[in-house]
């Protein structure tokens, strides 16, 4: 009766644990070398979130799609989280955060015969600066009229034009130029660094909408997977296997 027992309480509790997992579906936007339908496993940070909630015990099932699309739908309910995201006061009101778990590091890119330095903003006035038509960078940057900024369609074009000499500096995420110049702009590999210091760090979260009523746990749950990662290494040796440098 005794070993009756016990074996029922095992039952339970392997039921309860079973109940627990969840399939989760995911919006993700494409962020090469960030996250990408095109990469190992997504992309590195794609890894890290997928590992962080095996280990809470949940299946992830990751959907591309643009931006405003993701937040919209995610906001409904249709996703029970997307990433990588930006923190927004005004998208918080709709979101449960969870713990930074990647950082994107916006610099300048030259090219490593010049000798452009820089403390502030107004020391760049002689230079031509490419940027990408739309895109944020900071707020001094991007209202700064003084400076002669270029726009291009992409960060593939400036690191081209920069290569070639037709731009000073160009405005780019780190990782990216990293990534597409081992990927796509070959031509440039040993020829263009970073300066120093970065213009801005831009934290990433995973964010979960609010109007599900699990968001909370699965945050709590996913940065408690997320701290078991960085403890035992597994988010260094990820990165590491990117051959990229932050």
């Amino acid at each position: 009766m005794r070993r009756f027992v016990v074996l029922v309480g095992l039952a339970f509790i392997f039921m309860a644990a079973v109940s627990q997992a969840e399939n989760l579906k995911i919006a993700a936007l494409d962020r090469e070398p960030y996250v990408g339908q095109t990469l190992t496993n997504y992309g590195f940070d794609s890894e890290i979130i997928t590992e962080a909630f095996k280990r809470a015990g949940h299946q992830v099932t990751i959907e591309f799609m643009p931006r405003d699309k993701a937040i919209a739908d995610a906001a409904k309910g249709n996703y029970d989280a997307v990433f990588p995201e930006y923190y927004s006061k005004e998208r918080a009101q709709d979101f449960v955060y969870s713990y930074v778990f990647s950082s994107s590091l916006l610099v300048f890119y030259k090219r490593t015969s010049s000798n452009i330095t820089y403390k502030t903003l107004k020391d760049l006035t002689p230079y031509k600066i490419g940027v990408v038509k739309g895109n944020i960078n900071t707020d001094e940057l991007d209202n700064a009229a003084y400076l002669k900024k270029i726009e291009a369609e992409s960060d593939e074009e400036n690191l081209h034009k920069l290569a070639r000499g037709e731009l000073d500096l160009i405005v780019v995420d780190k990782l990216v130029a990293q990534y597409l110049i081992k990927t796509k702009v070959p031509e440039a590999a040993g020829k263009l660094e970073a300066i120093e210091p970065p213009l801005a760090i831009h934290e990433l979260f995973v964010i979960f909408p609010k109007k599900l009523p699990d968001s909370e746990r699965l945050a709590k749950e996913f940065n408690k997977a997320y701290e078991s990662m960085e403890k035992d290494g597994t988010i260094k040796t990820i990165m590491a296997r990117t051959g990229l440098a932050r």
